[in-house]
């Protein structure tokens, strides 16, 4: 006598005898890395629940595989956007404040750029960027004008071309009283408030002026923030600035204008303890090259990059930013960001840092 054990679930195709069950045969479909695999049965049914496999690993069905997207839907739903959370808490409770500064990387052509290879390190238009402007402040928009803003209109003004300086200033043409310069500005996405308005003088003159004029034609002399306020109604003004000769000969290099498009402009990052002790040391020189790490939020800034520059309101000590590490977690999702900056040098950093307030 003699018996024999079968296993139906190893032998696809035979009917078993003691229990009359026939098992379909399975094949599968072309696997490209690219593309989810699947495994059919004679009917065509996919037994898979389309989760991605793993590159060049033969794949069975199985009854967990609806639970691999289900736990990727919950880590990249869920789980991620907590500890995002979490972070940006732990940040705030030994928080620091800082103004962050975008280094611009786009825009006019500064004109102490014109005629040189490089920037003028110490140019109070570009910040030695060598784009009109340099720097924009995070939550507001900066609009500058200079000799190299389009549309200008000069009356009785002309550039000191014979001067040789770096920026080109605007001056009063020899022979007259009165004249003055003017030029379009747009104000879009303002929140009705200004964080900041220039007319930069290399010598101070006693004949000069702002004025705003609104696309109604209405004017005002500009004395103080504040009487900006009517003019952020619209998406654009002009800007008028007038020389009077009150001194010999009148020089202005540029107006700035920089308003709000966000409420606060405050960004909080956190630095660790350690790196607060190494460079609160009194290391002269080397102190200040002393490279520290700050942590930031997943939410305020989305985008740090090298060359842009914080300033800490404690202290008003400016950094500039040498590298940038973005943590992510759960699918890409931005829970925070660490930046590794050192300190600014006046006279060896080449930025003007004047004007980074």
């Amino acid at each position: 006598m003699s018996s024999s054990i079968r296993n139906p679930r190893n032998v696809r195709g035979i009917k078993d005898q003691h229990h009359n069950i026939r098992t379909n045969p399975e094949r599968r479909g072309p696997v490209d890395p690219k593309e989810v695999q699947r495994t059919y049965d004679t009917k065509q049914t996919a037994h898979s629940s389309g989760a991605p496999q793993s590159k060049g690993v033969q794949y069975e069905p199985s009854g967990t595989d609806h639970k691999i997207d289900h736990v990727y839907e919950i880590i990249a739903g869920q789980l991620a956007p907590r500890i995002k959370t979490l972070s940006a808490n732990a940040i705030l409770s030994d928080r620091r404040a800082f103004y962050y500064f975008f280094r611009k990387r786009t825009g006019r052509r500064c004109s102490c750029f014109s005629s040189e290879t490089t920037a003028e390190s110490q140019c109070f238009i570009c910040l030695g960027t060598g784009i009109v402007g340099g720097f924009e402040k995070y939550g507001t928009k900066t609009e500058v004008i200079d000799f190299t803003s389009p549309n200008l209109k000069m009356v009785n003004c002309e550039p000191n071309f014979d001067q040789n300086t770096r920026p080109v200033y605007f001056r009063l043409k020899d022979g007259y009283d009165y004249g003055y310069v003017e030029a379009q500005i747009p104000v879009l996405n303002n929140i009705g408030e200004i964080d900041t308005f220039m007319l930069f003088q290399p010598v101070f003159n006693r004949g000069t002026r702002i004025i705003a004029i609104d696309p109604l034609g209405f004017e005002q002399v500009i004395t103080e923030k504040d009487d900006f306020i009517p003019f952020l109604a619209y998406d654009r003004m002009r800007i008028r600035l007038e020389f009077n000769r009150g001194d010999e000969r009148p020089l202005v290099s540029h107006f700035l204008l920089r308003y709000k498009t966000a409420n606060d402009q405050v960004v909080f990052g956190d630095i660790p303890t350690s790196d607060e002790e190494i460079t609160g040391s009194n290391l002269g020189l080397f102190d200040s090259y002393q490279e520290i790490s700050i942590y930031f939020d997943g939410f305020t800034i989305t985008r740090f990059n090298n060359e842009d520059v914080l300033y800490r309101l404690e202290d008003g000590r400016r950094f500039k930013i040498i590298s940038t590490n973005e943590n992510r977690f759960g699918g890409g999702v931005l829970t925070s960001t660490t930046v590794r900056v050192r300190y600014l040098i006046q006279g060896v950093d080449h930025i003007n840092q004047t004007l980074l307030v």
